[in-house]
């Protein structure tokens, strides 16, 4: 699985997962969000398609999703959902919504480098530049 985003006007992002098992694609474009967010979302909505119990590798070039699964998370909910500078953690109904889809699966998170040739990164981005593309065309086209 892998989430991409691409920005329009620095109001529009998408995020794109790609579950190659199941041969499956999925993007969505969100008003006024951020890249962090879409990372997150497009990890929910991947996960969101498998069943309980599954055993799954979460691949993404997403840092602060992968590490923020591995140990970050479980620090961040000990401390009241607060990160190390003591300010509220941003998008915290992600991250429990991530802890709960990760407790009802086996769930191996792995970081893979960014634009790398990896065959499902870059379908995600292919994904994630063609909603982007389409809502762009459809905003001008329409005005």
């Amino acid at each position: 699985m892998r989430r991409s985003r691409t920005a329009i006007n620095s109001l529009n992002s998408t995020g794109s997962a790609v579950i190659p098992l199941k041969v499956r694609s999925y993007s969505r474009l969100m008003s006024r969000t951020t890249v962090s967010e879409m990372e997150l979302c497009a990890a929910v909505e991947a996960l969101r398609l498998t069943p309980t119990g599954a055993q799954i590798e979460v691949r993404s070039d997403s840092e602060l999703l992968i590490d923020g699964m591995r140990f970050l998370v479980f620090r961040w909910q000990r401390f009241g959902w607060r990160n190390s500078r003591g300010f509220e953690l941003q998008h915290q109904e992600l991250w429990s919504e991530l802890l709960k889809l990760n407790e009802r699966r086996t769930i191996r998170w792995r970081w893979i480098r960014g634009h790398n040739g990896h065959p499902v990164q870059t379908r995600a981005d292919a994904l994630a530049c063609q909603t982007a593309r389409t809502q762009w065309c459809s905003l001008h086209m329409a005005a």
